[in-house]
């Protein structure tokens, strides 16, 4: 059981900033992520946090290989084997 509320973009109680951004997430991801769905509590704080996103993966010079490249780089000096 999550201790932070998981919120849904289909509930009708949700704030309405945070169903629109859960909303553009399941149009983007094809569901709702949780870690969203718990940030969504604080809909500017999500906000910021999808728009960082944008940013890092698109606003950059990297193509896609190199983009990929970095993140294997970044996964194996990390440990994070996944």
């Amino acid at each position: 059981m999550a201790r932070i509320p998981l919120i849904s973009g289909d509930d009708p109680d949700a704030d309405p900033k945070a169903r629109e951004l859960l909303a553009m997430v399941r149009q983007n991801r094809g569901r709702e992520v949780n870690v969203y769905r718990g940030i969504a509590n604080h809909p500017e704080i999500l906000e910021a946090v999808l728009h960082l996103g944008q940013v890092a993966y698109f606003g950059n010079s990297l193509d896609p290989v190199q983009r990929e490249l970095a993140y294997y780089t970044s996964a194996v000096t990390n440990e994070c084997f996944y």
